[in-house]
Protein backbone atom coordinates (compact mmCIF):
# COMPACT_ATOMS: atom_id res chain seq x y z
CA UNK A 1 0.00 0.00 0.00
CA UNK A 2 1.24 3.40 -0.76
CA UNK A 3 1.94 5.77 1.55
CA UNK A 4 0.11 8.73 0.35
CA UNK A 5 -3.03 6.11 0.30
CA UNK A 6 -2.94 5.81 4.31
CA UNK A 7 -1.70 9.61 5.21
CA UNK A 8 -4.95 10.50 2.91
CA UNK A 9 -7.02 9.42 5.31
CA UNK A 10 -5.41 10.80 8.38
CA UNK A 11 -5.92 14.99 8.63
CA UNK A 12 -3.85 17.59 10.20
CA UNK A 13 -0.64 15.79 9.01
CA UNK A 14 2.40 16.90 7.88
CA UNK A 15 4.85 15.84 5.30
CA UNK A 16 8.30 16.33 3.92
CA UNK A 17 9.70 13.42 0.75
CA UNK A 18 8.13 11.59 -1.69
CA UNK A 19 5.09 10.07 -0.57
CA UNK A 20 5.17 7.77 -3.90
CA UNK A 21 6.93 4.98 -1.41
CA UNK A 22 5.35 1.75 -0.75
CA UNK A 23 4.10 0.16 2.84
CA UNK A 24 4.75 -3.20 4.11
CA UNK A 25 4.08 -2.75 7.64
CA UNK A 26 4.50 -0.47 10.24
CA UNK A 27 6.54 -0.27 13.56
CA UNK A 28 6.96 1.64 16.90
CA UNK A 29 10.18 -0.52 17.75
CA UNK A 30 13.59 0.52 15.93
CA UNK A 31 14.75 -3.42 16.81
CA UNK A 32 11.66 -4.99 14.91
CA UNK A 33 11.28 -2.33 11.81
CA UNK A 34 12.10 -4.04 8.05
CA UNK A 35 12.61 -3.02 5.34
CA UNK A 36 9.46 -0.92 3.54
CA UNK A 37 8.44 -0.56 6.99
CA UNK A 38 6.63 2.95 8.48
CA UNK A 39 8.20 3.67 11.64
CA UNK A 40 6.50 5.79 14.22
CA UNK A 41 8.80 6.95 16.48
CA UNK A 42 6.76 6.88 20.25
CA UNK A 43 7.60 9.07 23.20
CA UNK A 44 7.45 6.98 26.32
CA UNK A 45 8.00 7.16 29.69
CA UNK A 46 11.53 6.15 29.71
CA UNK A 47 12.83 6.54 26.02
CA UNK A 48 12.06 9.20 22.82
CA UNK A 49 12.00 7.09 19.72
CA UNK A 50 13.13 10.19 18.02
CA UNK A 51 16.45 8.57 19.35
CA UNK A 52 16.25 5.85 17.42
CA UNK A 53 15.51 6.84 14.05
CA UNK A 54 18.79 6.20 12.17
CA UNK A 55 18.66 2.62 13.62
CA UNK A 56 15.04 2.54 11.66
CA UNK A 57 16.14 3.82 8.79
CA UNK A 58 19.32 1.41 8.55
CA UNK A 59 17.53 -1.34 8.91
CA UNK A 60 15.09 -0.17 5.93
CA UNK A 61 12.17 2.09 7.32
CA UNK A 62 11.11 4.01 4.40
CA UNK A 63 9.09 6.53 6.03
CA UNK A 64 9.35 7.74 9.78
CA UNK A 65 6.75 9.60 12.05
CA UNK A 66 7.05 11.70 15.11
CA UNK A 67 5.95 14.70 17.09
CA UNK A 68 9.09 16.23 16.67
CA UNK A 69 10.62 18.20 13.82
CA UNK A 70 13.03 16.27 11.17
CA UNK A 71 15.06 16.48 8.44
CA UNK A 72 14.41 13.77 6.00
CA UNK A 73 17.22 11.52 5.09
CA UNK A 74 17.48 10.62 1.43
CA UNK A 75 14.83 8.40 -0.27
CA UNK A 76 12.60 8.67 3.63
CA UNK A 77 9.70 10.48 3.82
CA UNK A 78 9.12 12.35 7.41
CA UNK A 79 5.42 13.25 8.92
CA UNK A 80 4.91 15.01 11.54
CA UNK A 81 1.91 14.43 13.63
CA UNK A 82 0.46 16.02 16.84
CA UNK A 83 0.07 12.52 18.51
CA UNK A 84 2.21 9.71 17.72
CA UNK A 85 -0.10 7.29 19.55
CA UNK A 86 -3.00 8.29 18.32
CA UNK A 87 -1.07 8.49 14.56
CA UNK A 88 -0.28 5.14 15.20
CA UNK A 89 -3.96 4.09 15.60
CA UNK A 90 -4.96 5.67 12.82
CA UNK A 91 -2.33 4.80 10.60
CA UNK A 92 -2.91 1.20 11.47
CA UNK A 93 -6.51 1.51 10.75
CA UNK A 94 -5.87 3.12 7.52
CA UNK A 95 -3.14 0.36 6.60
CA UNK A 96 -5.12 -2.84 7.87
CA UNK A 97 -8.35 -1.67 6.10
CA UNK A 98 -10.06 -0.83 9.46
CA UNK A 99 -10.59 -4.52 10.97
CA UNK A 100 -12.86 -3.45 13.68
CA UNK A 101 -15.69 -2.85 11.49
CA UNK A 102 -15.23 -6.28 9.91
CA UNK A 103 -15.72 -7.80 13.19
CA UNK A 104 -18.47 -7.57 16.68
CA UNK A 105 -16.45 -6.70 19.15
CA UNK A 106 -17.21 -7.12 22.99
CA UNK A 107 -14.11 -4.87 25.08
CA UNK A 108 -14.10 -5.77 28.67
CA UNK A 109 -12.56 -2.96 31.51
CA UNK A 110 -12.26 -2.90 34.85
CA UNK A 111 -10.18 -4.11 37.52
CA UNK A 112 -10.87 -7.39 38.09
CA UNK A 113 -12.65 -10.20 36.69
CA UNK A 114 -12.00 -9.18 32.78
CA UNK A 115 -10.24 -12.36 32.07
CA UNK A 116 -12.52 -14.96 33.21
CA UNK A 117 -15.60 -12.72 31.33
CA UNK A 118 -13.68 -13.10 28.58
CA UNK A 119 -13.50 -16.19 28.50
CA UNK A 120 -16.98 -16.70 28.73
CA UNK A 121 -17.54 -14.72 25.91
CA UNK A 122 -15.58 -17.07 24.00
CA UNK A 123 -17.30 -20.12 25.33
CA UNK A 124 -20.37 -18.16 24.39
CA UNK A 125 -19.59 -18.03 20.82
CA UNK A 126 -17.97 -21.41 20.78
CA UNK A 127 -21.70 -22.68 22.04
CA UNK A 128 -23.52 -20.66 19.22
CA UNK A 129 -20.91 -21.77 17.13
CA UNK A 130 -19.23 -18.42 15.83
CA UNK A 131 -15.34 -18.04 15.09
CA UNK A 132 -14.11 -16.17 17.15
CA UNK A 133 -10.92 -14.61 18.35
CA UNK A 134 -9.90 -13.66 22.07
CA UNK A 135 -6.85 -10.99 23.02
CA UNK A 136 -5.99 -10.64 27.52
CA UNK A 137 -3.67 -10.73 29.85
CA UNK A 138 -3.67 -14.97 29.29
CA UNK A 139 -2.70 -14.12 25.31
CA UNK A 140 -4.28 -14.00 22.07
CA UNK A 141 -6.47 -16.61 20.03
CA UNK A 142 -7.95 -16.60 16.36
CA UNK A 143 -10.37 -19.72 17.05
CA UNK A 144 -8.32 -22.83 18.75
CA UNK A 145 -4.68 -21.38 17.97
CA UNK A 146 -2.97 -19.42 20.46
CA UNK A 147 -0.49 -16.34 20.34
CA UNK A 148 1.43 -14.91 22.40
CA UNK A 149 1.20 -11.08 24.03
CA UNK A 150 3.57 -8.91 25.80
CA UNK A 151 0.58 -6.94 27.12
CA UNK A 152 -3.12 -7.10 28.41
CA UNK A 153 -3.73 -4.95 25.69
CA UNK A 154 -1.40 -4.94 23.03
CA UNK A 155 0.00 -2.02 21.35
CA UNK A 156 -2.44 -0.60 18.31
CA UNK A 157 -0.96 -1.80 15.39
CA UNK A 158 -0.21 -5.06 16.68
CA UNK A 159 -3.86 -4.92 17.81
CA UNK A 160 -5.27 -4.37 14.56
CA UNK A 161 -2.73 -6.35 12.47
CA UNK A 162 -4.14 -9.65 15.02
CA UNK A 163 -8.06 -8.44 14.33
CA UNK A 164 -7.10 -8.17 10.21
CA UNK A 165 -5.80 -11.85 10.70
CA UNK A 166 -8.59 -13.03 12.64
CA UNK A 167 -11.15 -11.56 10.31
CA UNK A 168 -9.30 -12.87 7.51
CA UNK A 169 -9.64 -16.34 8.56
CA UNK A 170 -13.05 -16.42 8.94
CA UNK A 171 -13.72 -14.62 12.56
CA UNK A 172 -16.94 -12.45 13.32
CA UNK A 173 -16.86 -11.90 16.70
CA UNK A 174 -14.26 -11.08 19.35
CA UNK A 175 -13.74 -10.28 22.65
CA UNK A 176 -10.64 -8.23 24.16
CA UNK A 177 -9.57 -7.07 27.78
CA UNK A 178 -8.76 -3.42 27.85
CA UNK A 179 -6.66 -2.04 30.48
CA UNK A 180 -6.35 1.56 31.53
CA UNK A 181 -3.05 1.65 30.58
CA UNK A 182 -3.83 0.67 27.19
CA UNK A 183 -7.30 3.37 27.13
CA UNK A 184 -4.81 6.39 28.24
CA UNK A 185 -1.99 5.17 26.06
CA UNK A 186 -4.60 5.42 22.91
CA UNK A 187 -3.91 1.52 21.90
CA UNK A 188 -8.07 0.82 21.23
CA UNK A 189 -8.22 4.27 19.68
CA UNK A 190 -10.95 4.21 17.35
CA UNK A 191 -11.88 0.61 17.28
CA UNK A 192 -15.43 0.15 17.13
CA UNK A 193 -16.66 -2.23 19.85
CA UNK A 194 -20.25 -3.18 19.61
CA UNK A 195 -20.57 -3.89 23.27
CA UNK A 196 -18.20 -2.09 25.97
CA UNK A 197 -18.06 -4.00 29.53
CA UNK A 198 -17.53 -1.78 32.86
CA UNK A 199 -16.79 -4.56 35.36
CA UNK A 200 -15.29 -2.49 38.81
CA UNK A 201 -12.80 -0.10 39.66
CA UNK A 202 -10.98 -0.80 42.79
CA UNK A 203 -7.74 0.08 44.20
CA UNK A 204 -4.92 -0.66 41.39
CA UNK A 205 -2.32 0.88 39.19
CA UNK A 206 -1.67 4.28 40.97
CA UNK A 207 1.69 4.38 40.07
CA UNK A 208 0.73 4.61 36.89
CA UNK A 209 -2.58 6.87 37.32
CA UNK A 210 -1.47 8.44 40.45
CA UNK A 211 -5.03 8.30 42.22
CA UNK A 212 -8.44 6.59 42.23
CA UNK A 213 -10.02 9.81 40.40
CA UNK A 214 -7.44 9.75 37.00
CA UNK A 215 -7.84 5.58 37.10
CA UNK A 216 -11.60 6.26 37.03
CA UNK A 217 -11.04 8.74 34.05
CA UNK A 218 -8.70 6.55 32.11
CA UNK A 219 -11.64 3.52 32.20
CA UNK A 220 -14.37 6.01 31.05
CA UNK A 221 -12.24 6.57 28.04
CA UNK A 222 -13.76 3.55 26.72
CA UNK A 223 -17.05 4.75 26.66
CA UNK A 224 -16.68 8.72 25.38
CA UNK A 225 -16.88 9.85 21.63
CA UNK A 226 -13.39 11.69 22.13
CA UNK A 227 -11.82 7.81 21.81
CA UNK A 228 -13.99 7.23 19.01
CA UNK A 229 -14.78 3.71 19.52
CA UNK A 230 -18.77 3.88 19.15
CA UNK A 231 -19.84 1.51 22.01
CA UNK A 232 -23.50 0.89 20.60
CA UNK A 233 -24.47 -0.98 23.93
CA UNK A 234 -22.72 -0.44 27.52
CA UNK A 235 -22.90 -3.17 30.02
CA UNK A 236 -21.90 -1.68 33.39
CA UNK A 237 -21.90 -3.15 37.03
CA UNK A 238 -24.22 -0.84 39.29
CA UNK A 239 -23.23 -2.32 42.58
CA UNK A 240 -19.99 -0.49 41.82
CA UNK A 241 -20.09 2.88 42.43
CA UNK A 242 -17.90 3.80 40.03
CA UNK A 243 -19.99 1.95 37.36
CA UNK A 244 -22.95 3.59 38.81
CA UNK A 245 -21.59 6.86 38.01
CA UNK A 246 -20.42 5.81 34.85
CA UNK A 247 -23.77 4.45 33.75
CA UNK A 248 -25.35 7.78 34.85
CA UNK A 249 -23.07 9.43 31.90
CA UNK A 250 -22.96 6.72 28.73
CA UNK A 251 -24.52 7.85 25.76
CA UNK A 252 -25.84 4.96 24.38
CA UNK A 253 -28.20 1.49 24.70
CA UNK A 254 -27.37 0.81 28.71
CA UNK A 255 -27.57 -2.85 30.05
CA UNK A 256 -26.96 -2.54 33.88
CA UNK A 257 -26.47 -6.06 36.07
CA UNK A 258 -25.48 -6.13 40.06
CA UNK A 259 -27.15 -7.99 42.70
CA UNK A 260 -29.22 -4.72 43.28
CA UNK A 261 -32.40 -5.66 41.85
CA UNK A 262 -32.58 -2.17 40.12
CA UNK A 263 -30.09 -3.55 37.33
CA UNK A 264 -31.63 -4.79 34.33
CA UNK A 265 -29.78 -8.04 34.97
CA UNK A 266 -29.86 -9.27 38.35
CA UNK A 267 -29.64 -12.05 40.49
CA UNK A 268 -32.66 -13.85 41.70
CA UNK A 269 -30.91 -16.43 43.40
CA UNK A 270 -27.58 -18.62 44.05
CA UNK A 271 -26.04 -21.31 45.52
CA UNK A 272 -22.33 -22.03 46.12
CA UNK A 273 -20.94 -25.60 46.26
CA UNK A 274 -17.05 -26.81 46.24
CA UNK A 275 -17.61 -27.59 42.63
CA UNK A 276 -19.48 -24.80 41.37
CA UNK A 277 -22.57 -22.43 41.67
CA UNK A 278 -26.55 -22.62 40.97
CA UNK A 279 -27.54 -19.32 39.90
CA UNK A 280 -30.80 -17.90 38.60
CA UNK A 281 -30.36 -14.29 36.72
CA UNK A 282 -33.34 -12.04 35.74
CA UNK A 283 -32.44 -10.67 32.71
CA UNK A 284 -34.40 -8.63 29.88
CA UNK A 285 -34.96 -11.48 27.89
CA UNK A 286 -36.26 -14.02 30.73
CA UNK A 287 -34.86 -15.58 33.52
CA UNK A 288 -31.87 -17.93 32.94
CA UNK A 289 -31.02 -20.77 35.23
CA UNK A 290 -27.00 -21.81 35.40
CA UNK A 291 -25.38 -24.63 36.37
CA UNK A 292 -22.07 -23.19 37.06
CA UNK A 293 -18.29 -24.80 37.05
CA UNK A 294 -16.69 -21.51 38.59
CA UNK A 295 -17.35 -20.22 42.74
CA UNK A 296 -17.33 -17.32 44.20
CA UNK A 297 -19.09 -14.38 44.18
CA UNK A 298 -17.05 -12.41 42.07
CA UNK A 299 -17.65 -14.94 39.57
CA UNK A 300 -21.36 -14.39 39.74
CA UNK A 301 -20.64 -10.88 38.63
CA UNK A 302 -18.25 -11.79 35.44
CA UNK A 303 -21.21 -14.36 34.68
CA UNK A 304 -23.74 -11.35 34.55
CA UNK A 305 -21.62 -9.30 32.44
CA UNK A 306 -20.79 -11.89 29.74
CA UNK A 307 -24.98 -12.58 29.74
CA UNK A 308 -25.29 -8.99 29.61
CA UNK A 309 -22.50 -8.55 26.67
CA UNK A 310 -24.00 -11.56 24.54
CA UNK A 311 -27.51 -10.18 24.96
CA UNK A 312 -26.42 -6.70 23.43
CA UNK A 313 -25.05 -9.18 20.57
CA UNK A 314 -28.51 -10.51 20.01
CA UNK A 315 -27.01 -14.19 21.26
CA UNK A 316 -29.97 -16.57 22.31
CA UNK A 317 -30.33 -17.09 26.29
CA UNK A 318 -30.35 -21.01 25.52
CA UNK A 319 -26.76 -20.55 23.64
CA UNK A 320 -25.75 -18.16 26.03
CA UNK A 321 -26.51 -20.85 28.78
CA UNK A 322 -24.73 -23.64 26.84
CA UNK A 323 -21.82 -21.64 26.54
CA UNK A 324 -21.06 -20.34 29.96
CA UNK A 325 -22.26 -23.84 31.80
CA UNK A 326 -19.50 -25.13 28.85
CA UNK A 327 -16.70 -22.93 30.48
CA UNK A 328 -15.21 -25.51 33.12
CA UNK A 329 -12.45 -22.97 34.18
CA UNK A 330 -9.46 -20.16 33.30
CA UNK A 331 -5.87 -20.91 33.86
CA UNK A 332 -4.97 -18.95 36.65
CA UNK A 333 -7.80 -18.15 38.01
CA UNK A 334 -9.41 -20.37 41.15
CA UNK A 335 -7.26 -22.84 39.53
CA UNK A 336 -7.28 -26.01 41.83
CA UNK A 337 -3.63 -27.93 42.07
CA UNK A 338 -4.39 -31.64 42.56
CA UNK A 339 -1.81 -34.38 42.81
CA UNK A 340 -4.00 -36.55 44.44
CA UNK A 341 -3.01 -34.80 48.02
CA UNK A 342 -6.17 -34.59 50.49
CA UNK A 343 -6.17 -30.87 51.07
CA UNK A 344 -6.97 -28.28 48.39
CA UNK A 345 -4.60 -25.94 46.69
CA UNK A 346 -5.68 -23.45 44.16
CA UNK A 347 -3.67 -20.62 42.64
CA UNK A 348 -5.29 -17.64 41.56
CA UNK A 349 -4.02 -14.14 39.92
CA UNK A 350 -5.29 -12.23 42.65
CA UNK A 351 -2.57 -9.16 42.60
CA UNK A 352 -4.90 -6.07 44.17
CA UNK A 353 -6.27 -5.54 47.60
CA UNK A 354 -9.74 -6.08 46.49
CA UNK A 355 -9.00 -9.06 43.96
CA UNK A 356 -6.97 -10.35 47.26
CA UNK A 357 -10.26 -9.88 49.82
CA UNK A 358 -12.59 -11.86 47.27
CA UNK A 359 -10.49 -14.60 46.71
CA UNK A 360 -10.37 -15.13 50.18
CA UNK A 361 -13.94 -14.65 51.07
CA UNK A 362 -14.62 -16.99 48.28
CA UNK A 363 -12.16 -19.82 49.78
CA UNK A 364 -13.98 -18.99 53.18
CA UNK A 365 -17.37 -20.06 51.75
CA UNK A 366 -16.11 -23.34 51.08
CA UNK A 367 -15.78 -25.81 53.62
CA UNK A 368 -11.83 -26.28 55.07
CA UNK A 369 -10.00 -26.84 57.84
CA UNK A 370 -7.28 -23.81 58.05
CA UNK A 371 -6.80 -21.39 55.22
CA UNK A 372 -3.02 -20.74 54.30
CA UNK A 373 -1.97 -17.95 52.19
CA UNK A 374 1.21 -17.23 50.52
CA UNK A 375 1.43 -14.10 48.25
CA UNK A 376 3.49 -11.24 47.14
CA UNK A 377 3.72 -7.32 45.60
CA UNK A 378 4.59 -6.82 42.37
CA UNK A 379 8.31 -4.34 41.97
CA UNK A 380 8.10 -1.05 40.24
CA UNK A 381 4.37 -0.81 40.75
CA UNK A 382 2.08 0.65 43.39
CA UNK A 383 3.86 0.73 46.45
CA UNK A 384 0.97 1.60 48.47
CA UNK A 385 -1.45 -1.23 48.00
CA UNK A 386 1.73 -3.53 50.21
CA UNK A 387 0.49 -2.78 53.69
CA UNK A 388 -3.44 -3.09 52.40
CA UNK A 389 -2.83 -6.61 51.28
CA UNK A 390 -0.84 -7.27 53.88
CA UNK A 391 -3.42 -6.81 56.10
CA UNK A 392 -6.12 -8.53 54.17
CA UNK A 393 -4.23 -11.33 54.21
CA UNK A 394 -3.35 -11.45 57.77
CA UNK A 395 -7.08 -11.05 58.96
CA UNK A 396 -8.83 -13.75 56.39
CA UNK A 397 -6.15 -16.62 56.86
CA UNK A 398 -4.95 -18.72 59.78
CA UNK A 399 -1.54 -17.77 58.23
CA UNK A 400 0.38 -16.30 55.88
CA UNK A 401 3.44 -16.93 54.01
CA UNK A 402 4.76 -13.13 52.17
CA UNK A 403 6.65 -13.67 49.31
CA UNK A 404 8.40 -12.38 46.22
CA UNK A 405 6.13 -11.81 43.04
CA UNK A 406 7.77 -10.10 40.23
CA UNK A 407 10.62 -7.88 42.25
CA UNK A 408 11.66 -6.72 39.21
CA UNK A 409 14.13 -4.02 39.79
CA UNK A 410 13.08 -3.21 43.44
CA UNK A 411 15.00 -5.12 46.21
CA UNK A 412 12.82 -7.98 47.34
CA UNK A 413 13.28 -7.53 51.05
CA UNK A 414 11.91 -3.66 50.62
CA UNK A 415 8.67 -4.93 49.22
CA UNK A 416 8.61 -7.72 51.82
CA UNK A 417 9.01 -4.90 54.56
CA UNK A 418 6.24 -2.73 53.17
CA UNK A 419 3.94 -5.92 53.33
CA UNK A 420 4.95 -6.59 56.78
CA UNK A 421 3.31 -3.18 57.88
CA UNK A 422 0.05 -4.50 57.34
CA UNK A 423 0.43 -8.21 58.42
CA UNK A 424 1.85 -6.87 62.19
CA UNK A 425 -1.70 -6.45 63.65
CA UNK A 426 -2.50 -10.05 62.61
CA UNK A 427 -4.55 -11.87 63.63
CA UNK A 428 -2.86 -14.73 61.44
CA UNK A 429 1.20 -15.55 61.93
CA UNK A 430 2.98 -15.10 59.41
CA UNK A 431 6.47 -15.47 57.91
CA UNK A 432 8.51 -13.51 55.60
CA UNK A 433 10.00 -16.03 53.20
CA UNK A 434 11.75 -13.88 50.35
CA UNK A 435 12.20 -17.26 47.82
CA UNK A 436 8.49 -18.01 46.74
CA UNK A 437 9.82 -21.70 45.89
CA UNK A 438 10.58 -22.08 49.67
CA UNK A 439 7.62 -20.15 50.50
CA UNK A 440 5.15 -23.15 48.69
CA UNK A 441 6.63 -25.42 50.15
CA UNK A 442 6.73 -24.83 53.42
CA UNK A 443 2.88 -23.76 52.82
CA UNK A 444 2.21 -27.26 51.56
CA UNK A 445 4.03 -28.83 54.24
CA UNK A 446 2.25 -27.12 56.85
CA UNK A 447 -1.43 -28.43 55.06
CA UNK A 448 -3.21 -30.93 57.15
CA UNK A 449 -5.98 -32.68 55.16
CA UNK A 450 -9.44 -30.40 54.46
CA UNK A 451 -6.73 -27.11 54.61
CA UNK A 452 -6.56 -24.90 51.92
CA UNK A 453 -3.72 -23.29 50.18
CA UNK A 454 -4.33 -20.36 48.67
CA UNK A 455 -0.88 -19.09 46.10
CA UNK A 456 -2.13 -15.81 45.00
CA UNK A 457 -0.60 -12.72 42.58
CA UNK A 458 0.81 -14.78 39.59
CA UNK A 459 -1.65 -16.83 38.78
CA UNK A 460 -1.06 -18.43 35.17
CA UNK A 461 2.14 -16.61 34.69
CA UNK A 462 4.75 -18.93 33.93
CA UNK A 463 8.02 -16.75 34.85
CA UNK A 464 9.07 -14.59 37.70
CA UNK A 465 11.14 -11.32 37.01
CA UNK A 466 13.85 -10.75 39.09
CA UNK A 467 16.34 -7.81 38.26
CA UNK A 468 16.65 -7.99 34.61
CA UNK A 469 16.80 -11.71 34.69
CA UNK A 470 13.20 -13.43 33.79
CA UNK A 471 13.61 -17.08 34.81
CA UNK A 472 10.58 -19.92 34.35
CA UNK A 473 8.68 -20.18 37.75
CA UNK A 474 5.04 -21.54 37.17
CA UNK A 475 3.13 -21.53 40.79
CA UNK A 476 1.39 -24.96 39.47
CA UNK A 477 4.07 -26.58 38.29
CA UNK A 478 6.24 -25.98 41.33
CA UNK A 479 2.94 -26.72 43.88
CA UNK A 480 2.44 -30.05 42.12
CA UNK A 481 5.88 -30.92 42.11
CA UNK A 482 6.46 -30.54 46.19
CA UNK A 483 2.74 -31.98 47.06
CA UNK A 484 4.17 -35.46 45.22
CA UNK A 485 7.29 -35.16 46.55
CA UNK A 486 5.46 -34.51 50.37
CA UNK A 487 3.33 -37.48 49.55
CA UNK A 488 6.27 -39.64 48.34
CA UNK A 489 7.96 -39.01 51.70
Amino acid sequence: MYLHEVVAQIPGIQTQGSLDVDIRGIAYDSRSVKKGDLFVAIKGEKSDGTRFVPQAIEKGAVAVASEAPMEPAPGTACIRVGDDRRFLAEISKAFFGNPSERLKLVAITGTNGKTTTSYLMESIYGGSEMRACLVGTIGMKIGSQSFHSEHTTPESSDLTGFFAQAADEGCTVGVLEVSSHSLSLKRVYGMRFRVGVFMNLTRDHLDFHKDMESYFRAKQILFSAENGNRVESAVINIDDPYGKRLAANVGCNLVSFGFNKEASIHVVDFHSRVDGTDLTLHTPAGEIRYQLKLIGRPNIYNVMAATGAALSLGIPLDQIQKGIEALTGVPGRVERVDAGQDFAVIVDYAHSPDALENLLNTVAQLPHGKLITVFGCGGDRDKTKRPIMGEIAAKMSDFVFATSDNPRSEDPLQILKEIENGMRGGPAPYVVQPDRRKAIEAAVSIANKGDVVVIAGKGHEDYQILGTQTIHFDDREIARELIRERLNH
